[in-house]
């Protein structure tokens, strides 16, 4: 009756298939905070216009790739965890 612990070595041997997806937005997470926290102070400091072009160019295309990982990283676990689990 009521819910049983699990422990988490046996979480993740169950869903061992999940951990790529969710490292991969473990790894998002942390861009983004350390985007947050220092990704425009590094911009500011830019020696010419170009460099910060050029800064602005690759922070963009990282947005980018980060989204689409994102997005295919929860694809991936919303169609695991949607169907039906039946136990062996």
């Amino acid at each position: 009756m009521g819910i049983e612990k699990v422990r988490p070595t046996q979480w993740l041997r169950d869903n061992r298939a999940a951990l790529p997806s969710l490292l991969a937005l473990l790894a998002v997470a942390v861009f983004w905070f350390v985007g947050a926290i220092g990704g425009i102070g590094y911009l500011a400091g830019a020696s010419s216009p170009m460099a910060m072009l050029t800064g602005l160019y690759v922070g963009l295309a990282a947005v980018a790739v980060s989204i689409i990982i994102t997005i295919l990283a929860l694809t991936d676990l919303m169609r695991r965890y949607a169907r039906p689990h039946t136990r062996r």
